[in-house]
């Protein structure tokens, strides 16, 4: 359980330090540029750091399946989409249940949900300061 709780926080920490770096980038771009591109570019920014932040956790829950701290129920194997898939349905808090974490993985699949609605409220700021600043223009 130590292992799984110190995994969970340093992909937590990795999450928090790569989002927020680059939503800073996002806006310093929108502080030069205000025009649709822009936006749109500081919008595929936000993707993209949601599927950075999936495929940290994803490479986590390999290495917890990988280090016997548990593994995956209804897969009977998991190759890496399996991975990807089940972080991305986790970190957006959506969890369909079709494939589902057991023994320690749970705790780390509870601590990308929390860092996934985290990370969400961040961008959603993002996306609201572009509306916003859209209307002054």
């Amino acid at each position: 359980m130590i292992i799984a709780l110190i995994l969970a926080v340093a992909l937590f920490l990795l999450a928090i330090a790569s989002h927020l770096a680059i939503l800073g980038v996002g806006h310093r771009l929108l502080g030069r540029r205000r025009d649709t591109l822009a936006k749109l570019g500081v919008s595929l920014l936000v993707l993209s750091s949601h599927f950075l932040v999936a495929i940290l956790f994803a490479v986590g829950f390999w290495l917890g399946a990988e280090w016997d701290l548990g593994g995956f129920d209804k897969a009977p194997t998991m190759d890496w989409m399996d991975y990807f898939y089940f972080s991305l349905i986790n970190v957006t808090t959506l969890g369909l249940g079709d494939i589902y974490p057991t023994d320690h993985l749970r705790v780390l699949a509870g601590i990308e949900a929390l860092t996934g609605f985290a990370l969400i409220s961040c961008s959603a700021q993002l996306f609201w300061t572009m509306m916003h600043e859209g209307e002054k223009a």
